[in-house]
């Protein structure tokens, strides 16, 4: 009797374990891809304009960062009564600090990592299938205490990165990839996201960022609003705005 218990005991483990299904990366993106929002909802997102400070070894900048999503991108910042600004499209980039005595062009490095940010990073996962992207489930891991799904991504040029989701509310927390610069080492580069809110266009975004350790807050994120053009070309650098197309 004892000995025809242990077997059923075993069978019920046995089958306990055979009928739990694991996670596939495909099965994590659908829940993702539910919890930001429906693709039509982000088709629908043509403009974003952010806003929000970050604090770099005790000072305070100001961001403002204005996307026409997948043409231009600018952001424009201000710490100690400095402006500078940096603007990527499709085919060239800009950039202006403090004590340039000119706008300089990106380098075709530099500027190849910024297109990619054209879209945003929650587009560009409700895409990634269709932009040829293989997606990758590595198992589980925890940020922060935080129970997270890791996924490998592989793009069709064969670039690798890694995104963990919130196990619980299937959010994007963090993303880590690595840029190599002509000539130089690769550096990763690890971007954290954390604070969503939902919009009222139907979608949800992160209030929060932090880009290689230094966390940006956004005060206000405007979707949908008018864009002038004019501000995706370099102007005097020696205007306030540099927004000025000349």
């Amino acid at each position: 009797m004892k000995a025809l218990k242990l077997s059923i005991l075993a069978a019920v483990i046995v089958c306990g374990i055979s009928t739990v299904k694991a996670q596939t990366a495909d099965e994590i993106m659908e829940k993702h891809q539910k919890a930001i929002g429906s693709v039509e909802a982000w088709n629908n997102i043509k403009t974003v304009k952010m806003e929000g400070t970050m604090s770099i070894q005790g000072n305070d900048i100001n961001i403002t960062q204005t996307m026409a999503l997948g043409k231009a991108m600018r952001t424009d910042l201000n710490a100690m009564g400095m402006n500078f600004y940096q603007i990527v499209t499709k085919t060239k980039g800009w950039m202006y600090m403090p004590g340039m005595e000119k706008v300089d062009t990106m380098k075709p490095e530099m500027l190849k990592a910024f297109q990619a940010q054209l879209e945003l990073k929650g587009k560009e996962l409700l895409s990634y299938k269709e932009n040829g992207t293989k997606a990758e489930y590595l198992g589980k891991d925890t940020l922060n205490k935080v129970v997270c799904y890791k996924l490998k991504f592989t793009d069709k040029d064969g670039n690798e990165s890694t995104s963990f989701f919130d196990a619980t509310t299937y959010y994007l927390v963090r993303t880590e990839s690595k840029v190599k610069q002509k000539d130089e080492e690769e550096q990763e580069v690890a971007i954290g996201y954390d604070n969503y809110k939902k919009m009222d266009e139907g979608v949800v975004m992160p209030m929060t960022i932090t880009p290689m350790g230094n966390e940006i807050n956004f005060k206000s994120i405007e979707l949908n609003k008018p864009v002038d053009d004019k501000i995706f070309m370099p102007g005097d650098a020696t205007t306030e705005s540099g927004a000025a197309a000349k």
